[in-house]
């Protein structure tokens, strides 16, 4: 992953981590470089953003515009080249951040690095390159449905689409941080996490986005955060660097500060329908499962490597991480099952 331009950010990455990463609408390109069968992922490439179609299809994409795709629940994997810029094969180049899907699956975009915005009408059979307006990197996306999506990024970039991306508006931040987490809870409210422990939230869709904890943005001591998410309108969390978490009960009225059972950076959290609880992922390839009293307990490890997303869909959940890490559950299990 190249260098995000701040001082704190680059420091993150060099120690290892990972971020989480035509003017009148989409310009038309070749769906996907097709490639190789394989059993696993390139444990040379970084892997960052993951998702579950309603079929059960999952979905990767990682490092030098590298698409992975599982339609028999990861047994094996059809390795892809997006064309992310025009040209051949060897001018795809460009590091893929955070891939999201519709509800119905039918929908997606994918969003990376210097304001890639790729958008899929197809399920993801086909993608297309949609003009961003923007060349900051861009490292997570909430899709909302067919026509609206918000993705976050480096120096407080925000981009909201309301027209299915044919065209995506720069919104103003209250911060001129990296943004490197962003969830809705419904249609109106979402949240975003960044940088000096920053949380910033939106009650009308992504329009407008207001500080709603953290931003002291002369306070280098303290930590960004990460990741963001909730598990139901008033109850949420943020993680970041050393354990460091806030939790909500009030739908983000107040926060109180809590600690993770170890010092380990929490990277991305995700809400597990089927259990019913979140799981943070982070550094050295940590996770965190929430119990019934709201606490966060450490979950057996199951790599080393740093995990950079995570998701859940019916009964699977899908974590993805540095060094070609795939990570898999099942059901109601707690266990994680890596993909050899």
């Amino acid at each position: 992953m190249r260098e995000l331009g701040r001082k704190s950010v680059k420091a993150w990455l060099l120690a290892g981590a990972c971020a989480l990463i035509i003017a009148a609408g989409a310009t038309r390109g070749h769906g996907a470089i097709e490639g190789q069968v394989r059993s696993s992922a390139p444990p040379w490439l970084g892997l960052f953003g993951a998702a579950i179609r309603p079929d059960g299809s999952i979905f990767i994409v990682g490092s030098k515009a590298l698409l992975l795709v599982s339609t028999d629940h990861g047994k094996t994997w059809v390795q892809q080249t997006l064309k992310e810029r025009p040209g051949s094969i060897l001018f795809q180049d460009r590091d893929l951040y955070s891939i999201r899907f519709t509800p119905d699956g039918k929908e997606g975009w994918i969003v990376g690095e210097e304001g890639t915005i790729l958008h899929t009408a197809d399920g993801g059979q086909t993608w297309t390159r949609q003009d961003s307006g923007s060349t900051k990197n861009l490292f997570k996306l909430a899709v909302l449905d067919a026509q609206n999506a918000v993705a976050v990024g480096a120096d407080g970039v925000i981009l909201r689409t309301s027209d299915g991306g044919n065209h995506w508006q720069s919104i103003k931040s209250p911060k001129i941080i990296t943004l490197f987490d962003v969830t809705f809870v419904d249609k109106n409210m979402g949240w975003i996490a960044g940088e000096f422990s920053s949380i910033l939230g939106t009650s009308d869709g992504g329009q407008t986005w207001k500080l709603a904890y953290g931003g002291n943005t002369g306070d280098f001591t303290v930590g960004p955060f990460f990741t963001v998410n909730f598990r139901d309108p008033q109850n949420g969390m943020a993680a970041g660097l050393s354990g460091d978490m806030v939790a909500t009960t009030d739908g983000g009225k107040s926060w109180k500060a809590q600690k993770l059972p170890t010092a380990a950076a929490g990277y991305v959290a995700a809400w597990d329908p089927l259990n019913k609880t979140i799981w943070i992922g982070g550094t050295g390839g940590n996770m965190f499962s929430e119990n019934v009293g709201g606490q966060f307990q450490e979950a057996a490890r199951t790599t080393f490597h740093d995990l950079t997303d995570m998701v859940f869909a019916g009964n699977q959940g899908v974590a993805v991480g540095l060094s070609g890490t795939i990570l898999l559950k099942q059901g109601t299990s707690e266990q994680w099952q890596a993909v050899q």
